[in-house]
């Protein structure tokens, strides 16, 4: 019963860190674009931050499956 709970609550945690890290990069964008970044360079932005969004997702996928503790329900022995 543990082991099926681990892939929901693994998939559950790197929803909410996605959409935290999405907020982050859209909000960097915008940032640097309100700062006076010439719209020329916004395709490179746009590639640049979802390379780096691809490389912080797949680092977080592989720690939370390599560390995420493992759930164990202990079930009472009823003899």
């Amino acid at each position: 019963m543990g082991s099926s709970l681990r892939p929901v609550t693994i998939i559950v945690e790197l929803a909410i860190l996605t959409v935290a890290l999405y907020s982050f990069l859209v909000g960097f964008r915008l940032t640097l674009f309100d700062l006076g970044l010439d719209r020329k360079y916004q395709r490179f932005v746009r590639i640049s931050l979802f390379i780096i969004g691809g490389l912080v997702l797949s680092f977080l996928i592989a720690h939370l499956i390599t560390f995420y503790p493992r759930l164990w329900i202990v079930i009472p022995y009823r003899g």
